[in-house]
């Protein structure tokens, strides 16, 4: 802005508020409304100024308006195109984005390293304004901005997903996989070839999340329907992402909390009690079974004269609720989610399912043969899956951080402490900057054979995060996917239906708003018997 248009506001300001020694404007309606005008102008105008001339981040590039105030970002989240906006941005700005008054967005490898990898003195804490508590006001491993707190969380939470607690899962997790696949069939033999495999996915992930995490499924699978809490839970995301915005502004939070619906609300709160309840219920319980509660009992939870003491290694009643509660999202709904995307990509690139059905088919003579540890070698379906975690994030947006004190460098720009820092995922995973043609399915840029491929910066797809701070679940959500991945294409041909073409055309807030995936299919082997129901294998013989 030209100091020739700087005084034209100072002077229209000036002969405004001279306005104010009137007598009509000392009392009444008049006078406040004329102040709190007044006052709104000095606020635009000092947030110009500021964003333009006097912040260490002016010289970033961005849209003007998103320099100027948080509310052009939030309202892009609030609509469900923040992963589009961003992706159309960094192609306008470049790999560096102001998109804040006091925030920055990224896209490269490096900013992924620097933002949320191990660094001396610790790592970029979290913003508490963009993280939202649950119900009870107590952190969880995904919301806990103090590193200490994070620490300790995910120390005690890591022996439910050691190696000797996957193959000790892995029972549990093969039974509910065998029963999808059993329950698909039943439905093939009753005339009903056509089905939404995006609600299969959820029956399947949500049932074995729930067995993990409670000692009990929320049997979707065997009922062919989404448990009622299990709605609560994807509402809830919706009401996360309208309690985030409100986050955004503190002197204004108690205004902006009476525009959430009472509803949305009613919803968070509603799923944070049911989880708790199931916390309650498997803590009395005293089951043997290697889930993740029972890791927890064993090196988290300590009960001294009837009350439950906290230390360095103990973990809080009201910590597990909060961690039942994300977990149950975390462990569940993204899994469910990347499995429908890599479903709906192979149905539109023929020729990646016919190589993925012939190497799955080729290696495996029978269904027994399908474990963790067969699976896990599978080149093709493994490039598979990278891409559909590239194409298709399960996780959309960004885990912001905050520059620590001190300052830091990100990217080769040294930040000053308290900038707001974070990489966009799925507008760093379809930048042309990052990937050759990257808004199409191609999974051979993973096998590292094919020059068209030599240019794209692979290390930028972190789907899991990195760091101190990586997803907890990583190798149990890999060895899930792949399971399930695997039997559905041994026993089932798959193809799209033409009302689901246009499936990946999604709105998305922190995750996606899904619609149905109808898919056809057709039985390998429709001579299998499937008229009983297979059940989870027990965790222990009796």
């Amino acid at each position: 802005m030209a100091s020739g248009q700087y005084m034209t506001l100072w002077t229209s300001m000036t002969s405004f508020t001279s306005n104010l020694t009137m007598p009509w404007a000392t009392s009444g309606p008049g006078f406040w409304g004329a102040t709190a005008g007044c006052l709104f102008i000095l606020w635009v105008t000092y947030s110009i100024i500021y964003a333009f001339c006097w912040s260490p981040l002016r010289h970033f590039p961005g849209p003007k308006l998103w320099a100027i105030s948080r509310i052009p970002s939030n309202v892009s989240v609030l609509r469900g195109h923040n992963h589009l906006d961003m992706l159309a941005l960094h192609k306008q700005y470049g790999p560096i984005l102001r998109i804040g008054p006091n925030e920055l967005a990224f896209n490269t490898p490096q900013a992924f390293r620097d933002i949320y990898g191990a660094r001396p003195g610790g790592c970029f804490p979290k913003n508490r304004s963009h993280y939202v508590a649950p119900a009870n006001g107590v952190d969880h491993l995904v919301c806990a901005v103090d590193n200490a707190t994070h620490a300790r969380q995910r120390r005690l939470l890591s022996h439910a997903f050691s190696e000797k607690a996957l193959r000790d899962q892995e029972g549990l997790i093969t039974g509910y996989v065998d029963t999808l696949i059993t329950k698909l069939r039943s439905q093939i033999r009753q005339g009903t070839s056509i089905v939404d495999i995006k609600s299969w996915m959820n029956f399947t992930t949500f049932d074995i999340t729930g067995d993990l995490m409670f000692g009990e499924s929320f049997d979707c699978l065997k009922d062919n329907q989404l448990h009622p809490w299990i709605k609560l839970i994807f509402n809830s995301i919706k009401a996360i992402a309208f309690i985030g915005a409100a986050n955004q502004f503190p002197m204004l939070k108690g205004l902006l909390d009476l525009f959430i619906p009472r509803e949305v609300k009613r919803v968070g709160q509603e799923h944070f009690d049911l989880s708790a309840q199931k916390v309650d219920r498997r803590l009395e319980s005293n089951m043997a079974r290697p889930d993740f509660m029972s890791a927890i009992l064993q090196h988290g939870l300590s009960e001294e004269k009837g009350q439950y003491r906290e230390s360095e290694r103990i973990m809080t009643r009201a910590e597990i609720h909060s961690n039942g509660f994300i977990l149950i999202v975390a462990g569940s709904e993204t899994s469910a989610t990347l499995l429908s995307g890599c479903i709906f990509y192979l149905c539109t690139a023929p020729h990646v399912m016919s190589r993925l059905v012939a190497e799955i088919r080729s290696t495996f003579k029978q269904d027994s043969e399908m474990t963790f540890r067969a699976v896990e070698d599978l080149k093709y379906m493994n490039a598979v899956i990278e891409e559909s975690l590239r194409i298709y994030p399960p996780f959309v947006t960004s885990l912001s951080r905050i520059v620590p004190q001190g300052g830091a460098f990100v990217n080769g720009h040294f930040l000053p402490e308290g900038t707001t820092v974070a990489c966009h995922h799925y507008a760093s995973y379809h930048s042309e900057s990052n990937f050759a043609f990257p808004d199409k399915f191609m999974p051979e840029r993973w096998l590292g054979s094919d020059p068209v491929f030599e240019g794209d910066k692979k290390d930028v797809l972190q789907p899991f995060s990195l760091g101190p701070r990586v997803c907890l679940g990583k190798h149990l959500a890999n060895c899930e996917i792949r399971l399930i991945l695997c039997k559905l294409l041994y026993h089932f041909d798959i193809s799209l239906r033409p009302e689901s073409t246009n499936w990946a055309d999604q709105k998305a807030y922190f995750l996606w708003d899904k619609p149905a995936l109808m898919v056809t299919l057709k039985d390998r082997f429709p001579d299998t018997c499937a008229s009983s129901s297979q059940e989870p294998m027990p965790l222990f013989s009796e």
